[in-house]
């Protein structure tokens, strides 16, 4: 756990912790032997992320009955594999595996052994125990507790009731749920991985500084260790809206429906731009409500900063900045076709000026 908090942020910290004992003869029963066990257990041509080895992993699976086990519910492949290389050199850590709930063998190793025992946010520690038993007997394993606290892993360890969850009452703990479970994640990671492509490859296309921006605040937010750089991330937001306004409606010297449109006012420019290119009323009015609502963000966030009051920007507020700003983003920039469809070509400007010196040199 030391190692888990070491390494993985504290903004993505959230996951459930399983743990208890793998029976490994479950890989091989009903599975023709051990090798055919392990294929099943990696999935259709090896295609579940693993730290094993193909053979190691028979050889074990041959060679024990069970192991010790941990399944971590919400860790990222990132954070997965830094916290491979970190543990990897610890004698009594085997390794590290991907488990998909469509997998019925996962299913049965994983999901459907391990009990479910503590949860981790941020910087607490909560033991889970079912409020119906302690309401007959307060059965919960105080020594534990009093050992997280003393370990000062956490900063707060408590209590959290999790009532029927895991038992033979839950009605989604059955196979049937964990497979729609990973169809579901599979449908959003497929969704929102499509959004996301969409909006790097119209970044490109209209202004690749774009996408230096997005990546600016983005990895402010990934490496921040302060309040102070946490609170950096806004003005990067800031600066990637401006640029792409630059990019979708430069600059005017005449007013726009009676909106000011100069180079500050970078979202009047953003309304006129959805104003001239919406197709619906109802699209128009969605669009600039979200613009309304990214300004605004941008703006508190820019207010507390300039204040010196850092402390009060909160990683949860940021990390809505964030997804707040690629949604505004992708939603202005598929409103028109890509392409040349877009009028401004940021690039004009300073081919004019690599044109100018590259005939002033041959004069």
């Amino acid at each position: 756990m030391r190692t888990y908090m070491d390494t993985v942020p504290r903004h993505r910290r959230h996951a459930r912790f399983d743990i208890g004992s793998l029976f490994l003869w479950k890989v091989y029963e009903g599975s023709g032997g051990v090798e055919r066990g392990v294929e099943r257990l990696l999935g259709e041509h090896w295609a579940v992320w693993s730290t094993f080895y193909g053979p190691e992993l028979i050889e074990r699976a041959a060679a024990q009955s069970n192991l010790a086990g941990i399944a971590v519910d919400s860790l990222n492949p990132a954070d997965a594999r830094a916290l491979h290389i970190r543990l990897k050199g610890e004698p009594w850590y085997v390794g590290a595996m991907q488990i998909l709930p469509e997998i019925p063998l996962h299913v049965a190793l994983f999901l459907g052994s391990l009990p479910p025992t503590f949860r981790v946010f941020e910087d607490s520690l909560y033991l889970f125990h079912r409020g119906y038993e302690v309401a007959v007997e307060d059965n919960r394993d105080y020594v534990e507790f009093e050992s997280w606290e003393a370990s000062r892993i956490f900063g707060a360890v408590h209590w959290e009731d999790i009532g029927v969850r895991g038992t033979i009452w839950d009605p989604y703990h059955d196979p049937e749920y964990f497979r729609r479970l990973g169809e579901l994640d599979g449908l959003l990671q497929g969704q929102l991985s499509s959004a996301l492509d969409e909006l790097l490859i119209r970044c490109t296309d209209v202004d690749p500084r774009l996408t230096d921006k997005l990546h600016g605040a983005i990895k402010s937010f990934e490496n921040h260790e302060s309040p102070e750089g946490l609170a950096h991330v806004s003005l990067s937001c800031r600066r990637f809206s401006e640029q792409l306004a630059d990019c979708l409606y430069p600059p005017r010297e005449e007013k726009v429906n009676g909106r000011n449109v100069g180079k500050e006012a970078y979202r009047n420019r953003l309304w006129a731009y959805v104003a001239e290119n919406s197709i619906s009323s109802t699209t128009r009015k969605l669009l600039v409500a979200n613009i309304e609502d990214l300004g605004n963000r941008i703006d508190t966030l820019d207010a507390l900063s300039n204040k010196g009051l850092h402390a009060q920007v909160s990683t949860s507020d940021v990390n809505r900045l964030l997804l707040s700003l690629v949604v505004v983003a992708h939603d202005l920039l598929t409103l028109r076709p890509p392409g040349g469809a877009f009028r401004y070509d940021a690039y004009a400007e300073h081919i004019h000026n690599v044109t100018r010196e590259g005939l002033r040199r041959r004069r």
